[in-house]
Parts: structure tokens; sequence; C-alpha cells
């Protein structure tokens, strides 16, 4: 071998060893996690207001609402459409019935969660469900309130009133929202 060869055997050996560990330690980002936490109303008004800048969906839930159930695979479609850069979808489950400790219905509400892969912000209310219902303005669920870049109320969907909704209308909210402010 010429002395030519062997510095460039030499050089491309060593750029494959600067190289080839580096690369091999890059693993591809992993998925985003299904978390729930436990949170009281304070730590909800903090948490919604932790995401001024963009809008929020909370959709007020519990396993045992059958319309609650049916329409939570459209708040998971309502975060894969639009990210969390531009629409944070927070859940917020009321399983808790004042019986016990909330945690104790934690593992069925994060069955659930994993089922639909929610890995937007779900959380597990620690007041009995009917006082998270008066604290939010509502009597029954299932409930979504919509809120704007700066926080505030834009529009609250319930059956309290007679009315029926759909996660369409919920969408079609978040679009008029997201074009008056030029996406």
């Amino acid at each position: 071998m010429t002395a030519v060869r062997r510095r460039t055997a030499m050089l491309v050996a060593g750029v494959a060893a600067a190289v080839l560990p580096q690369a091999s330690c890059q693993t591809a980002p992993s998925p985003p996690e299904v978390r729930l936490v436990v949170l009281d109303h304070e730590g909800i008004e903090r948490l919604i207001d932790s995401h001024r800048g963009k809008l929020v969906v909370l959709d007020a839930w519990s396993t045992s609402c059958p319309p609650c159930i049916k329409e939570f695979p459209n708040l998971v479609a309502l975060h894969r459409r639009y990210g969390p850069d531009r629409v944070a979808c927070v859940s917020i489950n009321l399983d808790y019935d004042g019986v016990g400790d909330p945690v104790d219905v934690r593992p069925k509400v994060l069955q659930f969660l994993k089922k639909h892969d929610a890995t937007f912000d779900n959380v597990l209310c620690r007041q009995e469900a009917q006082q998270q219902l008066k604290a939010l303005g509502v009597y029954s669920l299932p409930a979504v309130f919509v809120y704007d870049r700066s926080g505030r109320l834009a529009k609250q969907f319930d059956t309290s009133s007679g009315e029926e909704f759909t996660y369409a209308d919920v969408e079609q909210c978040v679009e008029s929202l997201l074009e008056s402010a030029g996406k």
C-alpha cells in the first residue's frame, strides 16, 4: 500500500470513528406519552392559562357518560389535526364521585386515555364531579369549552340548555377563531 493510500485509509477510518458512534447513539424521538395528572379547579385554571397564545379546547368528560365516550375520539382527532402549537387540547375527567381518593379511579381513566392515544394534557379532577361541574358552570356532561388565545372563554358547548352539540360544532368554532387570528 502506498503512503497516499495509507493516509487516505487512516483519514476515512478516523472520520468514520468520529461520526459512527454519534450516529449510533441517536435514536428516533419517542412518541408522546399518555399522561394523567390529578388537579383541583385552580390547577385546571392554571393549566389553561399556561397555554396563552394558543386556542384551548377543554373537554369535561366521564367514563360513565356514553355521549362523552362517543365524542372523545374527536378530541384526539382535533389534537392531531391542529397540533399542540396552534390548539392545546385538554381533557378533564370527572369520574371521581367523592368516595375514597381520586387516585382510586386513575387506572380506569388512564386505560381509556391510552386506548385512544390521548397524548395531550389529561387531568383527573381532584374535586367531586358535582362540585367541579358547578365550578365550570354546567349541570351535566359532556361539556366542551373553547378559549381564545388570550385565555378568554370564546364558546361553551354543553347540553344544560337543551341544545345538543357534536365535535363538528367545536371544530367549526376552532376554525373560526383560527381564521380570525390569521391562523
